[in-house]
């Protein structure tokens, strides 16, 4: 977790890392993307996963996802995310 204290003295968190060892050097890696490996999953279909999981608990709904994609899709200027 990273946090930040603003000018009057309040933490602010800036960022919270819940997967902490998912990086895309497998010599880098934690023992769950190397578990994923192990199980036949690509890095790309690992962050893949763990997003649509993420997603289908968030919003009850599920979310078609290309697996042959490499990288996320923009969103367009005034989109909101539901959270």
């Amino acid at each position: 977790m990273d946090v930040r204290v603003d000018r009057f003295g309040v933490p602010n968190i800036v960022e919270l890392n819940p997967l902490p060892g998912i990086l895309p050097d497998p010599a880098m890696n934690s023992c769950f993307p190397k578990a994923a490996r192990a199980a036949g999953m690509t890095y790309d279909e690992l962050v893949q996963e763990v997003v649509r999981i993420a997603w289908r608990r968030i919003t009850a709904t599920d979310v078609g996802i290309d697996v042959g994609a490499r990288h996320a899709v923009p969103l367009q200027p005034g989109a909101t995310v539901p959270i």
